[in-house]
């Protein structure tokens, strides 16, 4: 059959991180499909300050959120201003553009998994698409673009509730890591802690990679 399949293997996962930033390398497995510089965007200089912004945005928000005694009318201003520029970012992003244009060059089976120690990411190509291969997974890789990264965190708070908070089994697992690794990053669970998870910034994410 003329198609070849693989998995590229990034050697990071929640074992790399520390408490206030966990959950942070499952973050990167799901910003690895926003795309990079060149794929997802509709004008990548004016993206590029438009994130800016929704950053700036967002830390005065939660400067003011952390407050020993915050300003509700502030923090409302500041929220709204967050969120207007959210909205001029998302104006300028293509979604789903990279697995789009995986898919239509018929690549399948597109997913990723975050680990322990990695975190694996894995689809199939006609054999003929090894250079969209190669040039995608060197986009996303070597200058990803954190761009919906708000939005993104609140899909990964979701995932989180349905496969540890609202699982018993998922519960139990997290329960057991924490008191077999009580002094060993194997205690985070992949997913992160609900608390980091409500407070990782774009920032965090720059710094971790």
């Amino acid at each position: 059959v003329p198609v070849f399949s693989f998995t590229t293997v990034a050697d990071v996962g929640s074992a790399q991180e520390v408490p206030g930033i966990t959950g942070l390398a499952h973050m990167f497995e799901h910003m690895a499909f926003k795309g990079s510089p060149a794929i997802g965007t509709r004008d990548w200089p004016a993206e590029q300050k438009a994130l800016a912004a929704v950053e700036a945005a967002y830390q005065a928000w939660q400067a003011e959120r952390l407050a020993a005694r915050p300003d509700p009318e502030k923090l409302a201003r500041l929220l709204a201003d967050f969120r207007g520029k959210q909205k001029e970012a998302a104006g300028l992003a293509v979604p789903n553009e990279l697995v789009g244009l995986l898919s239509r060059q018929g690549g399948v089976s597109i997913n990723a998994e975050t680990g322990t120690d990695d975190t694996k990411f894995y689809y199939s190509l006609p054999a003929n698409k090894l250079e969209l291969f190669a040039l995608v997974e060197s986009e996303r890789f070597y200058r990803p673009v954190f761009r919906q990264f708000y939005e993104e965190r609140d899909v990964v708070q979701e995932e989180r509730r349905a496969r540890l908070e609202n699982s018993a089994s998922g519960r139990l697992f997290e329960l057991l890591a924490a008191t077999a690794f009580q002094n060993h990053p194997y205690r985070h669970p992949a997913s992160g802690y609900m608390s980091d998870l409500q407070s990782l910034t774009m920032t965090d994410a720059e710094a971790f990679f």
